[in-house]
Formats: C-alpha cells, structure tokens, sequence
C-alpha cells in the first residue's frame, strides 16, 4: 500500500429521487502516491464511463485534474498533510455543501459528519517493521479511529476485508469489497520486441516488496544457465528503501540489470508487453495491480502465493513461497524454458483480466455510498 497524507459531513435524511452529493478526497492524483493515485484515477475513469444513477461525485484536487474526471471538482492549496486534512479539506466540503464525504486512508476520526474510508490494507498494523520508527503506531492509531467513525469501510480484496475484520474487529456487514481493474490501456502488444529474455519488476521499492531477493535468484540464474538474463525494474524508490535500493544499484552497476524509476503509462504498458515474464515477489499485498496490468498486456506472470495474490490472480499465474529463493528461481526457471507454458499464462491473463473493470468497481462504490447514508 502506499500511504497518503493525516480529514468531512450529521445524520441526513435521503430522499430516494433526490441525487446525492460525494465529496472524494482526490488530492493523491499528481503527488506520486502510486497506490492511492492508481486507485483514485482508476475510480474517477470508471466513474466517467459508468455514469452512476443518483450520485454526483465531487473530487476535491490539490494540482492535477486527470482528463477522465467526471466532474471538474474544486481545487485547495497544494500544501503540507496537516493544513491539508486538518483545515483545506473540511473548508472544500463545506463549501461543496456534500452528503457524504469519502477519504483515502485519512478522515480526521473525530469528524460528526457522515464518511466512508477506504482502506487498501492495514500492512503498517501486521508489519510495522517495515515501517519508519513511529510511523506504524501514527497510522494505526488515526486510521484505525476514523475506520470505527466510518460509516463504510471500502477496500480492494475478500483477503483485506477480513483482515480488517478480525485485526480490528470492525463488523463484518461495515466493509465492502470493490476489486480494482487494469486501465484499458493496457492490453498485448502487436509484437514482443527481441532481444535477451527479461524478467520485469514493478513496483515503489521497498521492503515488503522483496527486491533484493529476486535480485539474488537473478544473479544465480545467470551464472547458472541463463547468461543472457537481463533484470528491469521498473518503480521509484520508497521509504526505507535502504537494503533493497542497494541490492539494485549494485546489481546496475555490474550489467544486466536496468532501473528506470517511475515511467508513463505508455512506457508501462510496452515494458509489460516485451518482457518475458512479470515476477511478483511481494511479501504482503492488499490487491496487487501490477501482476492485472501484465496480464492484461498478455505478459505472463510468476508471483507470491500470500495476501490477495491468490485471489487476484487466480489461476493464471505461477505461484512461489516469497521467502524461498530455491522456489523462486524454480518457478522462474521453468516459465524461461518453457514457451507453450508462457503463451498458457499469457492467453488465461488476459482473460483474467478481463474479469476486472474500474466501471464496475465506479457502480459498486456508487451502491456502497447509498448505502452508508441508509444506515
């Protein structure tokens, strides 16, 4: 997950036929917040397609307004977390006169008036040693308040909500599911490009995501069979980074490997469509959108076995114990001399994928904000 910044509506009365007003906290959008901002633009243009009956959806930026918004919104100050949560935002939804406000991560929990939260996944709760000193306590502690406050609690996976549910004991019938999707612009590519086979990392680095490891097996699998194995990742460097940005410098530095940081969602898409394989190695997801994005690129993919990864994934990947390099390189090994298992992965992912839409996800989210002003 990656977590945004520490924000508002009392009881109303809903009039069936009257359309109700939802203020969404979409000052994620141009930060570089990965997760948030995927979700937020991916919930914005399902929005924009889906056209939701009875609710008018009022995103509330700090910077950039994505093309695909329904609705141009309203615009606060691009300053600090606090002055942004604790006094922009409660003034834009005020002034936006709204029904119901929706927060990602972050409501100010001793808001009275109504809200829904998403919640991508408690990691900083289970984890915290992936975390700064003192950051896993802040964000448990405030998030944990404002999910109690919600009146809905919104998040990507079954595996997440029941998370939630038994780590928080926040009742089960408070939190709702809605499946994020692959963006429709990706899909397979014409022609894969030739080359040396590459195996394709995506993702912010940091700890969880269990870089360093895959940058081991990679190592050993070159010296072992596959010389001309390149390595690219692709993603910026998250907090503490530390061990895993090393790893990768290191592995730079000697050849083979490429880090690209943060690129386009064309520069994505052909990296997905020309790689061999997509490896997944990640130690804990909440959803887990790259391994979607690849599928839908028709990119075959090899990933963790935990969290939501089996669930998102289903059956058209290949699955590895993340903490196990003998498995790991297993898995990789046999997709990298197997073409008939990579065109099998690569056919059953794109119709995995297709499975997923962010329009669905814009009319569940719609369903989900009636209801939490019903309650």
């Amino acid at each position: 997950m990656e977590i945004e910044e520490c924000s508002g509506l009392g009881k109303l009365e809903i009039v069936s036929d009257r359309t109700i007003r939802v203020a969404l906290d979409a000052t994620a959008i141009g930060r570089g917040k990965t997760g948030n901002e995927t979700y937020l633009t991916g919930l914005l243009e399902g929005w924009g397609e889906a056209k939701p009956d009875g609710v008018e959806l009022l995103p509330i930026f700090s910077g950039v307004v994505p093309s695909q918004s329904p609705h141009p919104g309203t615009q606060i100050e691009n300053g600090g977390f606090f002055k942004r949560h604790l006094a922009e935002l409660p003034k834009a939804r005020r002034e936006l006169k709204a029904d119901l406000y929706h927060g990602v991560y972050w409501m100010r929990p001793w808001e009275k008036d109504p809200f829904v939260l998403t919640v991508h996944d408690i990691s900083f709760a289970v984890h915290p040693e992936w975390f700064r000193p003192g950051e896993a306590l802040f964000y448990t502690t405030l998030i944990q308040a404002a999910a109690r406050k919600a009146r809905k609690v919104i998040t990507v996976s079954e595996f997440c909500r029941t998370e939630l549910a038994e780590k928080w004991d926040l009742p089960a019938d408070k939190i709702e599911t809605t499946y994020e999707a692959a963006r429709r612009l990706f899909r397979p590519g014409k022609m894969k490009k030739s080359g040396p086979p590459t195996l394709l990392f995506v993702s912010a680095i940091h700890p969880r995501k269990n870089l360093a490891r895959l940058i081991r097996v990679w190592e050993r699998l070159r010296e072992a069979r596959f010389p001309e194995l390149r390595l690219k990742v692709v993603g910026p460097a998250g907090w503490s980074a530390g061990a895993d940005l090393r790893a990768l410098q290191a592995a730079v530095a000697k050849g083979g490997a490429e880090w690209v940081g943060t690129q386009t969602d064309v520069q994505l898409k052909e990296a997905y469509q020309n790689a061999t394989m997509l490896v997944y190695p990640s130690l804990y997801e909440g959803f887990g959108l790259p391994p979607l994005e690849a599928m839908a690129c028709g990119c075959p993919v090899v990933c963790s076995q935990t969290a939501s990864l089996p669930e998102v994934c289903g059956e058209a990947a290949e699955y590895f114990d993340p903490s196990s390099e003998e498995e790991m390189s297993a898995k990789i090994a046999y997709l990298l001399g197997n073409e008939d298992r990579r065109k099998e992965l690569s056919r059953a992912g794109i119709a995995q994928a297709a499975e997923y839409s962010w329009e669905r996800m814009a009319d569940e989210t719609s369903a989900i904000y009636k209801r939490a002003l019903e309650d």
